[in-house]
């Protein structure tokens, strides 16, 4: 499913996120050994970036599952090919997003939602890592943040090992990194302005995910 096909509507109601948020919830607590901090540090209201590194191709329901605040994440389009799949990460607020280039469609929509006090969740890294140790990241979530002025919360998802049954599972939210504090200062597209506010935010992620399972 390309996004072409993919319906954007920011204002739509997901009937089907209500049900299957306690069922992802109940799974991330059956099958992982779980701990979550920081829960404090998400904002109550207000739409803001949930900027998290990326381990498995679960990770979306790991935020769905501990992010208090209801949620919408991008995925890539080559996910929501197949029906299942479709239903499933659609139902979780997914939407997709073409990697190669900017897609810009994407982005449009992923404004919308952060323009309209919804929570955007975004995986800067833009693919997941193999050693499960945060990679460099793309600029892409520099530059939604710039068009909306938004906010990030950055949170770590950490394995000490390659995730298996009950293996112990700990996520951090980490303190909100104001826009202001991003260092994008130039209305116009400056690149430079964008890497360093996407390292900038992919620091504050790898802080939380160096913390390790230590409470």
């Amino acid at each position: 499913m390309s996004n072409r096909n993919f319906h954007y509507d920011p204002d739509k109601q997901n009937a089907m996120y209500k049900v299957l948020r306690p069922i992802a919830k109940f799974l991330v607590w059956f099958v992982f050994k779980t701990k979550v901090y920081g829960l404090e540090n998400i904002p109550e209201k207000g739409g803001f970036i949930l900027a998290s590194n990326h381990i498995t191709a679960i990770d979306p329901v790991f935020m769905v599952a501990k992010c208090p605040r209801e949620l919408h994440f991008m995925g890539k389009a080559e996910l929501f090919q197949k029906g299942f799949t479709r239903w499933f990460l659609t139902g979780m607020n997914g939407f997709p997003v073409q990697r190669r280039g900017v897609d810009m469609k994407a982005m449009r929509y992923a404004q919308a939602l952060l323009k309209k006090d919804h929570v955007l969740g975004i995986f800067p890294e833009g693919t997941r890592s193999k050693t499960r140790v945060p990679q460099s990241p793309k600029a892409g979530v520099a530059l939604i943040a710039k068009e909306t002025k938004s906010d990030v919360v950055p949170v770590s998802i950490y394995f000490s090992e390659k995730p298996h049954w009950r293996s112990r599972l700990t996520i951090r939210f980490g303190e909100v990194i104001p826009f202001e504090q991003l260092g994008i200062t130039s209305e116009e597209h400056d690149s430079q302005q964008l890497r360093d506010a996407a390292k900038l935010i992919m620091e504050r992620i790898t802080e939380q995910w160096a913390k390790k399972h230590d409470a």
